[in-house]
């Protein structure tokens, strides 16, 4: 036997048992962990903004930046925060931070954010200063009350909705949709957050020729039920959602006792 055959039959030999260490490798690839300076605005960001993960929808070795822009008078944050993404919401936003206390962080309902989308420096500065009016910026320091608050992590949490729900969910919601009933459809639901009483929303994104680039948040109820007639809402807009979303939460009860 030649040298080149033995060494084209050991490097045959090789290749079942390296595929199989590069699959089981893969499947305990752990999430992502944000691994900056900043958590706690990591943590605002991504219960804020439909679709943010942290990193690359797509690409895992693709993360979020974020860049602290300016601190007003009684410590509130603007800062920008930015992830590659495929999904067509706008994960390049502007956000702000009321305080946090080292455990939770602070911040207004609903319109703490606003996409990276100006026509220009004038359009640009004046949705920033709209911004901060709104939550009042270089005011005295409101009481909480006034504020949702999320737990300081590095690594964002995935939901207490089940796989299979989430598969079942989602091909009500794109009805005909054409892709693998199982791996797919979980990826392309994605937690945004709970709520004081267990609701919880979720973005889904669309895919195929009928669906693509649709997004629609849906809301799963405490006891993980889920009405197809009202706890959906498609996103007419991908930059401007903050109004439409406020009104579908409340409709569903957000935050109020079950």
């Amino acid at each position: 036997m030649s040298c080149y055959s033995k060494f084209n039959k050991f490097t045959k030999s090789l290749i079942l048992p390296i595929m199989c260490v590069f699959l089981l490798l893969s499947s305990c690839y752990p999430e992502f962990e944000y691994m900056g300076d900043y958590p706690e605005l990591f943590s605002v960001a991504s219960s804020s903004i439909l679709g943010a993960r942290g990193h690359s929808h797509r690409h895992l070795g693709f993360y979020s930046t974020i860049e602290v822009v300016e601190v007003d008078d009684s410590g509130r944050v603007l800062f920008r925060y930015s992830e590659p993404s495929s999904f067509p919401t706008n994960t390049d936003c502007f956000v702000i931070i009321q305080r946090n206390d080292e455990e939770y962080v602070y911040f207004y309902p609903h319109y703490n954010f606003i996409a990276n989308m100006f026509t220009g420096s004038t359009d640009r500065e004046d949705k920033i200063n709209a911004l901060k009016e709104a939550n009042s910026w270089n005011r005295e320091m409101s009481d909480d009350s006034e504020f949702e608050r999320v737990r300081i992590v590095r690594q964002k949490e995935i939901g207490l909705i089940s796989d299979s729900l989430l598969i079942d969910v989602y091909h009500e919601i794109f009805s005909g949709v054409e892709i693998n009933p199982r791996r797919n459809a979980v990826n392309q639901m994605h937690f945004l957050r709970m709520d004081d009483y267990g609701r919880s929303v979720y973005l889904g994104t669309g895919v195929g020729r009928e669906w693509m680039y649709t997004n629609i948040a849906v809301i799963f109820q405490p006891d993980h039920s889920f009405d197809l007639e009202t706890g959906k809402l498609v996103i007419t807009d991908n930059d401007n959602y903050q109004t439409e979303l406020r009104l579908f939460k409340e409709a569903n009860g957000w935050n109020t006792p079950p």
